[in-house]
């Protein structure tokens, strides 16, 4: 057995092969739409009164409280977020730009201990909160989120200003609104559907062509807005307004 292990060693080790079942149109839909889901975390709680700091949970029940605070594994996650966003068309590259630079700037200002940053701060205040403390595992978590940032960063010169994928990005949003609206659809949310379609069928491959149906979809966004948001403070009144600000971001 002493002379054999090192054979039976080198057996048990090798990598497994096996080839991954593609998945089905069904499915990449539900992951894309988990994908929108999760994105509007972010989108929703991470603004100027926070620094641009990402809270580190939301608690929806009972009273919806959230927690001003944040880590560098919750700053990394919304690093890496916010490119994942521009990559599913969720956003555009000016919102991409703008929201890492903020961010940025904000850890900029973030007391540090021998260049680490420290576990746990206040979003309000930037203040570090008790016990104050270095992470090993957050800060590692924040230097992998980095490292997988940089080349994603220095890859958009080469990459076109408004690429085909965001109308993608607005068909997963338009389809969680269809769905929070169900029976009570306004006529301009079918029109949207069908523009969007159509865009879809014939991607428009030059700016002039993406922003004349940006602005038609920006119009029809604006009117579904309206309709939902004054008959809904619910999920379909609020993912009208994420419909709209998707549609208005884009054509900036």
């Amino acid at each position: 057995a002493w002379l054999l292990s090192p054979e039976i060693a080198y057996w048990i080790s090798r990598p497994t092969r096996y080839a991954p079942a593609p998945l089905s149109a069904e499915q990449r839909q539900v992951l894309r739409n988990l994908a929108r889901r999760t994105w509007l975390f972010f989108e929703r709680f991470v603004g100027p009164e926070d620094h641009w700091l990402p809270p580190d949970h939301f608690q929806e029940s009972p009273r919806g409280v959230l927690a001003p605070s944040t880590s560098p594994t919750n700053i990394g996650l919304l690093l890496l977020a916010t490119l994942a966003a521009y990559d599913l068309g969720y956003i555009g590259l000016l919102d991409l730009v703008t929201r890492l630079r903020a961010t940025l700037e904000s850890m900029e200002k973030l007391e540090r201990y021998r260049g680490h940053w420290l576990n746990w701060y206040d979003t309000r205040s930037l203040e570090p909160l008790p016990a104050r403390y270095v992470s090993t595992v957050d800060s590692g978590n924040l230097a992998g989120h980095l490292l997988t940032l940089r080349p994603g960063l220095l890859a958009l010169p080469d990459r076109p200003i408004l690429e085909s994928r965001w109308l993608d990005g607005l068909g997963d949003t338009l389809g969680i609104l269809e769905e929070a609206a169900g029976e009570a659809a306004p006529a301009a949310l079918a029109q949207f559907r069908l523009a969007l379609e159509s865009g879809l069928a014939s991607r428009p491959v030059t700016l002039t062509a993406a922003r004349r149906l940006l602005d038609h979809l920006t119009s029809r966004a604006a009117e579904i807005d309206a309709v939902l948001r004054g008959e809904s403070a619910g999920q379909a009144g609020w993912w009208a307004g994420e419909l709209a600000r998707q549609c208005r971001t884009l054509r900036d």
